[in-house]
């Protein structure tokens, strides 16, 4: 993955335990990513793991609304998450129950 330096995911309910855990042991060994975006499926949520430097441990942030600003300084780039969900509609249900567990 040469010149990699931001990574997205988009959970489904069958990946979610490997793009947590797996995939992010995998990016971590990669020393030129810097951020990998985790983006719900179910509810509006991103989960940013990043770092520094390749020595570095990830810091994980959670955007939960569409109000917050999805920042990438390594790309020069902000992106309000609202902007991810566009057009997108959640069932009642899955919010709730998202919400619930």
């Amino acid at each position: 993955m040469p010149g990699v330096v931001v990574v997205f995911e988009v959970l489904s309910p069958t990946t979610g335990r490997t793009d947590r855990i797996v995939k992010l042991r995998e990016y971590a060994a990669v020393p030129m990513i810097r951020r990998y975006v985790i983006l719900e499926s179910m509810s509006i949520g991103l989960t940013v793991m990043e770092r520094q430097a390749a020595e570095e441990t990830w810091r994980a942030t959670s955007l939960m609304t569409g109000e917050d600003i999805l920042q990438m300084p390594e790309i020069g780039i902000e992106v309000p998450v609202a902007e991810f969900y566009e057009g997108v509609e959640f069932s009642d249900a899955l919010t709730e129950a998202a919400s619930a567990g």
